[in-house]
């Protein structure tokens, strides 16, 4: 039985466990909390970024592991929400669709966004969603930006 609260992985935080004992201690303990969670747009980043059929299917077992939160309609009318409120302050532009996808997935699900991208942070100011980062901001891999 999982704990609460399930935190949904994104791609910038999964990638920075190739980089970072932190992020990769901080992954593992949820992880064998039976908390940390995936969804399938962070399984078509992570999969579409192997380099051969070998690695992608050593990445889809690990990723299997893990909880799965699937895109629901309440999920879809989140992205628009989002893109709206997003809209309203001007801000809409450049962010990263993937990302607008991981956030509503998480939010219609009750799931703390795990990221190391600073658009989570805007994501969030919208939303008023919980995120979290992997490592502090500017520590790691990428700077904080999409890694």
């Amino acid at each position: 039985m999982a704990l609460s609260p399930l935190y949904l992985i994104d791609k910038s935080a999964w990638e920075q466990r190739h980089y970072d004992d932190r992020a990769r201690q901080r992954a593992g303990e949820l992880r064998e909390a039976g908390q940390l969670a995936i969804c399938m747009v962070t399984v078509a980043e992570l999969l579409y970024s192997a380099r051969n059929v070998e690695e992608m299917d050593l990445d889809q077992a690990r990723l299997a592991e893990l909880a799965f939160l699937p895109m629901t309609p309440a999920a879809e009318q989140e992205v628009v929400a989002l893109l709206r409120g997003l809209a309203a302050r001007g801000q809409h532009w450049g962010r990263p669709i993937p990302d607008l996808l991981v956030a509503a997935i998480a939010k219609t699900h009750g799931a703390v966004v795990l990221h190391y991208d600073h658009d989570f942070d805007l994501i969030a100011s919208v939303s008023g969603q919980p995120q979290e980062w992997i490592i502090p901001r500017d520590t790691g891999h990428g700077r904080g930006h999409q890694a």
